[in-house]
């Protein structure tokens, strides 16, 4: 027989559903999963149904579960029947019952008086207690049943009244009927064969024409697969990693919490400098043990300056630079090298990151990612560093990019970068040559080039991002949804 519904073949899980529904109109999901292996069942059906050859319907059931009142009276007992327990132990008085039973006396009460039961000068009478015993145990009975939800509405409606004692819910369930065309498919077509549905490397081996394999339709619709992702942030910063490292760098890493001798003072920047105020850094409890020998040489080079310079002119103090904060610039990171160093060449980075006090807005946070390079070497320039600096961002996908005079309290001459990067004109980062007043305390030999930038910004670009937030919301469907950074640069 041929029967036309756009296929030509059916699985043996699809054969074998048809088999079940023949002549049987609408037939319960459960009640073909009760015959059939759930999951064989259910992927049949959507086949089936993708193939017009089953009809589905589906309508929401009404059921219920045992409440919070209900499992405790299952526990603790009805409130009837502890107060029927009570009464065949000779307490009847009300007063004394309440005192036993708290609030559970009223709700005991009214069920013995609905079921036969009276008050007497302030006693219970219970003169036939056959009627109360078999509505607790019919009520037991019910809850019992509703843990598993196996009560129907007949059995609902003796208890549902009783607050907490049932929770009603609803649940969809599918019907399934044959459509006309596959209930003319005849039997021999349905008879199931030793089919294959998986592929593996034996049954490439022994392929033969005896072999049936499962049809697979490529043109179905098949669920859409989210993969877990790295978070955007961590790939890009990988991705200008790998860029630093294949331009030679070798990767510094620091501590989050530092000492303003370090963050600050040793970088040649003054304690009355805008930067220090609380308005502007973070910092936190405790002080750091500095090493004599080098407050010493800071304390001059602040004061009375160095090669030629004048310094800053002002009294120095070893308490504000004794000072804990969370690091405002990854350079911090740097100059310990360069010190730990001095006679070295190098070419260093660091991805890290760094924190201010900033106005959180959509372009602005308080924390956020500083990528840092620094060249150390014998004909090191001014010159080098704005070559360095186009290689850089040519790397990573900013072609155009100019520079402006700029000034920085630990660089001289200094630098900003500008550049137009996917259509928009956007300042990149700072960049400068150190000044000797942070080079030579130290005995460093080489000029020192250095540059810094914001991940971030450049972040909001690629993802088309209006608020720098978005960036660290814990947004599962911004994860599940963004598309994949790979080989953007």
């Amino acid at each position: 027989m041929i029967w036309d519904c756009g296929y030509v073949e059916l699985t043996n899980g699809e054969k074998k559903l048809i088999k079940f529904l023949k002549g049987k109109g609408y037939v319960d999901s459960e009640d073909i999963f009760k015959n059939i292996e759930r999951n064989e069942a259910s992927s049949s059906i959507s086949w089936l149904k993708e193939k017009k050859l089953v009809n589905v319907s589906e309508h929401p059931v009404k059921y219920y579960v045992i409440g919070p009142e209900g499992k405790r009276v299952l526990e603790k007992g009805l409130p009837e029947e502890n107060l029927l327990k009570y009464y065949n132990q000779g307490i009847n008085i009300l007063s004394e019952l309440e005192k036993v039973m708290g609030d559970d006396l009223r709700y005991g009460l009214a069920q013995i008086l609905r079921l036969g039961g009276k008050v007497v000068d302030g006693k219970i009478v219970i003169d036939d207690d056959s009627k109360l015993s078999k509505s607790i145990e019919k009520i037991k009975d019910i809850l019992s049943r509703a843990k598993d939800g196996q009560i129907d509405e007949n059995d609902a409606e003796i208890v549902k009244s009783r607050k907490g004692f049932l929770n009603e819910k609803v649940r969809m369930v599918r019907s399934i009927r044959l459509t006309e065309e596959a209930e003319r498919i005849s039997d021999d077509e349905l008879i199931e064969t030793n089919e294959i549905n998986q592929i593996t490397p034996d049954v490439i081996d022994k392929f033969n024409d005896e072999i049936k394999l499962r049809p697979y339709n490529v043109n179905m619709y098949a669920p859409r697969y989210l993969p877990g992702k790295i978070h955007p942030l961590s790939e890009f910063i990988n991705q200008v990693r790998e860029v630093m490292l294949q331009m030679g760098f070798s990767e510094l890493k620091g501590e989050i919490v530092e000492s303003a001798f370090w963050d600050m003072d040793i970088l040649f920047i003054p304690q009355n400098h805008p930067a220090r105020e609380m308005q502007d850094t973070f910092y936190v409890k405790g002080e750091a043990e500095l090493d004599r020998n080098m407050v010493n040489k800071i304390r001059d080079v602040h004061e009375r300056g160095i090669s030629g310079s004048k310094g800053w002119q002002y009294d120095w103090s070893e308490k504000e630079a004794s000072k804990m904060l969370l690091r405002t610039h990854t350079t911090v990171n740097t100059i310990r090298y360069l010190v730990e160093h001095p006679n070295e060449k190098c070419k260093i980075f660091s991805v890290e990151k760094i924190f201010r006090r900033e106005n959180v807005d959509s372009r602005h946070l308080a924390e956020f990612t500083q990528v840092e390079g620094v060249i150390a070497g014998e004909g090191v320039t001014f010159g080098t560093l704005m070559k360095t600096l186009k290689e850089f961002y040519n790397r990573i996908g900013i072609t155009e990019i100019w520079f402006k005079p700029s000034y920085f309290p630990y660089t001289e001459p200094s630098l900003e970068i500008h550049g137009k990067f996917m259509g928009k004109e956007m300042e990149l980062g700072g960049a400068g040559m150190f000044r000797p007043e942070v080079l030579k305390p130290w005995g460093i030999r080489y000029n020192v080039a250095a540059w810094g930038l914001g991940l971030e910004r450049l972040l909001m670009l690629v993802l088309n991002l209006e608020d720098i937030r978005d960036i660290y919301r814990n947004d599962l469907s911004f994860l599940r949804e963004r598309k994949i950074l790979k080989n953007i640069f």
